[in-house]
């Protein structure tokens, strides 16, 4: 007997082989989506390692590991819009999307003015993040007010807020070096140093727990929304970076 025409082949019409046969979405059968909270922790984990372990080989003071650290705190800004990390959608999102870019174009051409890691430059930083964080309250503020549909004002004003609020923070990043220098030198092996270095430590592992239960809570994640999520506690920690340059510039 011949092979069977295509009129004459199983339809496999059965509920089994319907469940088999199902077309799987395209971000699922791509990893975009089906991750767990262990792809967050190792989106940490790999992050921390790249940016010190890039800018140590840059040359922590040098040009390179200036620029370098710059360009890893876009890298980051960039990983979390585009793996939005929070439940919003539509408009909202776009909106967020859009402060949480124009606040790091904002912090870079700032932070691009001047000598890099003076008095000055410590001092006019603190400024700026505190007009910056003014700024973003406002801007999102009014921002929900402009809308006709109000419904999940705080959950969406929340969203955008921390998303502006942790690209400031990977800015932050940008004196990455200067800690790194301080913390090499002589004077970290004293009771500061090791206290900067536990804080830091301690506050890196509580924000991978929060950003695990984060993760738990959050229905319906975008594609790519592990990356961001695990990018989050990253650009976060980047305000203790630059508190603990700042300390040990002033002290040391």
């Amino acid at each position: 007997m011949g092979k069977p025409r295509s009129w004459e082949r199983p339809q496999g019409n059965t509920e089994g082989d319907a469940g088999r046969r199902a077309p799987q979405p395209s971000g699922r059968r791509f990893g975009m989506i089906e991750h767990g909270e262990f792809a967050v922790v190792v989106t940490q984990l790999v992050s921390y390692a790249l940016v010190f372990g890039i800018v140590t080989s840059l040359g922590v003071l040098t040009p390179g590991g200036i620029v370098g650290s710059g360009l890893l705190a876009a890298s980051m800004c960039m990983l979390m819009i585009v793996g939005w990390p929070f439940a919003e959608s539509g408009r909202q999102s776009l909106f967020a999307r859009f402060l949480s870019a124009a606040v790091f174009v904002a912090a870079v051409i700032f932070a691009t003015q001047g000598d890099f890691y003076t008095d000055e430059t410590f001092i006019r930083w603190a400024r700026f993040l505190i007009l910056a964080l003014l700024a973003i309250v406002v801007v999102s503020f009014l921002r929900q007010m402009l809308r006709k549909d109000r419904s999940h004002l705080i959950t969406s004003m929340s969203a955008g807020i921390m998303a502006a609020c942790a690209a400031l923070g990977a800015s932050c990043w940008a004196f990455a070096p200067a800690f790194m220098t301080a913390m090499m030198s002589d004077k970290a092996d004293s009771a500061l140093g090791w206290g900067i270095f536990v804080v830091i430590v301690a506050t890196a592992v509580l924000l991978l727990v929060a950003s695990t239960s984060w993760w738990k809570e959050l229905d319906d994640p975008a594609p790519y929304a592990w990356m961001g999520m695990g990018m989050l506690p990253v650009m976060l920690l980047g305000y203790l970076v630059y508190v603990a340059a700042f300390l040990t510039h002033w002290a040391w």
